[in-house]
C-alpha cells in the first residue's frame, strides 16, 4: 500500500514536541476551530493510544541504581508503529483533517512523511519538569530519576532530529509552549498554506491524469511534464520488464527535501507532482512521473528537468532490467555520485529509462 502526501483531498497535520508541552490542548483548538461551521469533519490520532504492552517496553538500568530499571516509554520502540500508521490511513478515509499527534511523531519516517504541516512545541528544561511533576495520571508513574535519565534527553534528541529536518523541510514549524496559544487568524493563515506537493510512492500503475489534474491552477500558464517509461531493449538485448526496490522512509524525507530546493531555485513554482512506482514495471508503462506549473513555461519546464535528474541522483530508489534470455542486471544512473573507484555510493539511486 502506498504511503502519500495529497494536497487536494486530505490534510494531515502532526502536533508533536515536548512532553507537557500542550500537544493535546493545541489539538483540540485545531479540532474545534476547523469543525465551527459544520463543514469540515476532523479526528485527532493520538500516538499515545498506540503504546505496546508492559512486557514489550524496553527497560533502561538506573543511572543510580543499577540493578533496577526504567520502563522506556519515551522510545519510539515503546510505540506499536504498524497500528498507528494503519489508524492514521483509517482515518483518511473518512475525514477532511486528520490531526496526528504526539511527542515522538517525528520519529516515525513513515508517519512524518506523511503530514502536510507539522507544529513542534518547545519548552526549557524546568518549564517541562514543573508541568510533569504536577501530572498524576502517568501509568506507570514517573519513578524517581526518570525525568532526567529518560524524558528529557529523550526530547533533547527528538528536538534535534527535528530541526535538523527544519532546516531542509518547509512544513515544520516550531513553537513555544510557555506562551499562549496561537490566535485562530494565525492557525488559519497556517491552514490555508499547505506546501503544494503530491509526493507518493507506489505499487500501483501510475495515473498520468492525476499527476497533471494536480498540478493544473486557473493562475499558471504553463504545466510542464516528465515521464519515465520502461523501453524495450539496453544495448542490444530486449527487456522485458525492469523491478524497483525503494527505502521509503528515506525516500520520502529526500523527495519532500527535493520540492523545498526546487521551489527555493524556481520560486514562481505552485504546485509539484512527483509519483515514482515500485516492484514490477513492464515495458510501456511508467515508473515515474515529474509534474510542476508556474505561471510562465520557462520556471516550469526548468524545474522538471531539476526535478527528474536530482530524483535520480538523490533518492533512494533502485533499478533491475529484466531481459528476455532469464538474465537480470541491477542499473545505476550516470548521474549517480561514485566513489574513487567508479563504484555506486549508496546513497545514489536509479530511476527512469528515457
Amino acid at each position: 500500500m502506498a504511503s502519500v502526501i495529497e494536497s487536494p483531498s486530505v490534510r494531515l497535520i502532526g502536533v508533536a514536541g515536548c512532553t507537557n508541552g500542550g500537544k493535546t490542548t493545541l489539538s483540540r483548538i485545531l479540532k474545534e476551530m476547523m469543525t465551527s461551521n459544520g463543514e469540515k469533519r476532523v479526528t485527532v490520532v493520538s500516538q499515545d493510544d498506540f503504546f505496546r504492552p508492559l512486557e514489550d517496553v524496553l527497560t533502561v538500568q538506573k543511572a543510580a541504581e543499577p540493578l533496577e530499571f526504567f520502563y522506556d516509554y519515551d522510545s519510539p520502540q515503546s510505540i506499536d508503529d504498524v497500528q498507528f500508521l494503519a489508524a492514521i490511513e483509517k482515518a483518511k478515509s473518512g475525514f477532511d483533517y486528520v490531526i496526528v499527534e504526539g511527542n515522538m511523531i517525528s520519529e516515525f519516517p513513515e508517519v512524518f512523511g506523511m503530514l502536510d504541516r507539522v507544529l513542534f512545541i518547545s519548552l526549557s528544561r524546568e518549564v517541562c519538569r514543573m508541568r510533569r511533576e504536577k501530572r498524576t495520571d502517568y501509568v506507570p508513574a514517573d519513578m524517581p530519576g526518570y525525568f532526567e535519565q529518560i524524558v528529557w534527553p529523550a526530547y533533547e534528541e527528538h528536538y534535534r532530529h527535528t530541526v535538523e529536518m527544519a532546516n531542509e523541510d518547509p512544513r515544520i514549524t516550531f513553537l513555544d509552549g510557555t506562551a499562549e496559544p496561537p490566535s485562530a487568524e494565525w492557525l488559519q493563515r497556517m491552514l490555508l498554506n499547505f506546501p503544494e506537493n503530491l509526493i507518493r510512492i507506489q505499487s500501483e500503475p501510475i495515473k498520468t491524469e492525476e499527476a497533471v489534474e494536480f498540478v493544473s491552477s486557473s493562475s499558471c500558464g504553463a504545466t510542464s511534464v516528465f515521464i519515465g517509461t520502461t523501453r524495450n531493449t539496453f544495448h542490444g538485448k530486449r527487456v522485458v520488464k525492469l523491478s524497483y526496490e525503494c527505502y521509503e522512509p528515506m525516500a520520502y524525507q529526500e523527495l519532500q527535501k527535493l520540492c523545498a530546493n526546487i521551489r527555493e531555485r524556481f520560486p514562481t513554482i505552485e504546485r509539484i507532482a512527483m509519483i515514482h512506482r515500485i516492484d514490477e514495471v513492464p515495458v510501456g508503462e511508467a515508473s515515474v512521473i515529474i509534474a510542476t506549473s508556474s505561471p510562465h513555461r520557462k520556471e516550469a519546464i526548468e524545474a522538471v528537468d531539476v526535478g527528474i535528474n536530482e530524483l535520480k541522483r538523490t533518492v533512494p530508489i533502485w533499478k533491475k532490467e529484466i531481459y528476455g534470455d532469464g538474465t537480470s542486471s541491477w542499473k545505476k544512473n550516470a548521474e549517480s555520485r561514485t566513489d574513487g573507484s567508479g563504484d555506486l555510493v549508496q546513497n545514489g539511486s536509479c530511476c527512469c529509462t528515457k
